[in-house]
């Protein structure tokens, strides 16, 4: 029993030495894996960072484009009969709209939503006056519908699209 005794005085400060590098070996690797983590995330957001903004340009651009004074004027050539003029105006939008798709993924939701929103107003806006006209009707007559349409819209949502990318990007950036 002495013997045990006498070999317990040598084990235990062993063990306690062995716990105690355990411990600090153990603090050593969190801190190590922090400060990587800390490092990565660091060089991610310097990446991010051109990108997020390259985004927010992009999806006002295209909100700018797809005002409808500002659309009118690029697609609508002299001569164009009004059917012509829908299914352009419809396309043009689409074909900007899948071109920005890949965007949503740096800005909020609730702008995402919104941008959609607009997109959909507009073509909503869009189709209702296209059914006031005749279809070979001239094309500066539809044009001016849809401008009257969106000066007497309440509620523009490209207006607001804008305004919420712009605060969104001023208060991140």
């Amino acid at each position: 029993m002495t013997t045990l005794l006498d070999q317990f005085d040598y084990i235990l400060p062993a063990i306690l030495v062995m716990m105690l590098a355990v411990y600090m070996l153990n603090k050593v690797l969190n801190h190590d894996h922090t400060r990587r983590v800390f490092e990565y995330k660091k060089s991610a957001a310097k990446q991010m960072v051109p990108l997020r903004a390259n985004a927010y340009e992009r999806l006002t651009l295209f909100l700018e484009r797809i005002q409808p004074t500002n659309i009118l004027v690029r697609v609508q050539p002299p001569g164009m009969k009004s059917m012509s003029l829908h299914a352009a105006l419809i396309q043009t939008i689409r074909s900007e709209y899948d071109h920005n798709m890949s965007q949503q993924v740096y800005v909020s939701d609730e702008a995402w939503n919104l941008i959609n929103q607009a997109k959909d107003q507009l073509l909503t806006v869009i189709n209702e006056q296209v059914r006031s006209v005749a279809p070979s009707s001239d094309a500066t007559e539809f044009g001016k519908l849809i401008i009257e349409a969106s000066v007497e819209e309440q509620k523009w949502l490209i207006d607001d699209a804008l305004t919420l990318l712009k605060k969104e990007f001023r208060d991140n950036y």
